[in-house]
């Protein structure tokens, strides 16, 4: 059987108290492993919030939840305008050598910085010294329009031109700007996106679930490699994003590698794990 033919892998998940605000990261975490069974997810990445005390778990928070469970492992996470930044990436490094982190997630426009930033540019020679992805937050950001200029899919793309060996994946397929994701992911060969938030009915609502499908269908039909499962969870629901996937006009091959062969390979998951 190929590899990650039926196989759920959730690439974009948070140990996240919104809307719960009474709850510890530990019972967050229990709630997706419990999530995790009941859907049958094989894997789901926990990204970590490159800040502290705020309401997603941050590194050292997120890695002391996860450590112990093989099947959320994490992506860890750095704010270019941390004080302390070369003692966390000298942290990143020390977790990617030993795998505890499989990825770094950042976040422009929820900070001000944009991809090309130069003080991101040591978190990107670290993830490419590791052969691990980076995760751009794009696309909405706090529902304020003018942030969306700092994660726009132009700005990721120039960084994709500059680290031309950098794995790239653009988050929320940059939503609302999906015509741009789409150019982006297409045009160039190490960005990749990711379809979280999608499927949660104020994007339904926003932009229309043919405009989601018909996106989603025009890049796996010319890059199907190029398209992650990922969800957003706890804020969005796994069984919508589900049929969302089920919901496309592609062959159920493509399907499964949307779901978790592309994950799978991306991330360099062993075919035993």
């Amino acid at each position: 059987m190929e590899s990650g033919r039926n196989e759920i892998i959730d690439s974009h998940v948070h140990l996240s108290k919104l809307d719960r605000e009474d709850a510890r990261f530990a019972d967050i975490r229990d709630a997706l492993l419990e999530s995790m069974r009941q859907i049958g997810t094989a894997y789901s990445f926990v990204l970590a919030d490159s800040e502290p005390d705020t309401p997603v778990s941050d590194l050292e928070t997120t890695l002391a939840l996860v450590r112990d469970h093989p099947k959320i492992p994490m992506l860890g996470s750095i704010s270019p305008f941390a004080e302390d930044r070369v003692a966390i990436l000298a942290r990143l490094d020390g977790l990617a050598t030993t795998r505890e982190i499989i990825g770094v997630k950042l976040y422009p426009g929820f900070e001000e910085f944009y991809p090309d930033d130069e003080r991101c540019h040591a978190i990107y020679e670290l993830c490419v010294r590791h052969d691990m992805p980076v995760l751009f937050h794009s696309g909405e950001s706090m529902g304020e329009p003018w942030r969306e200029a700092y994660n726009h899919p132009i700005e990721i793309a120039n960084t994709a031109m500059r680290f031309p060996a950098l794995k790239i994946i653009i988050a929320h397929f940059s939503y609302p700007h999906f015509a741009e994701a789409r150019e982006a992911i297409i045009g160039h060969p190490n960005i990749y996106g990711d379809i979280s938030g999608l499927a949660h009915p104020e994007v339904v609502e926003r932009c229309g679930k043919e405009t989601i499908r018909e996106t989603l269908e025009s890049v796996m039909s010319v890059a199907p490699e190029k398209v992650l499962f990922g969800t957003d969870w706890p804020i969005c629901s796994v069984a919508d994003h589900l049929e969302l996937v089920a919901s496309l006009r592609i062959s159920d091959e493509k399907k499964s590698w949307l779901l978790g062969g592309n994950a799978r390979r991306l991330f360099g998951l062993k075919e035993d794990a």
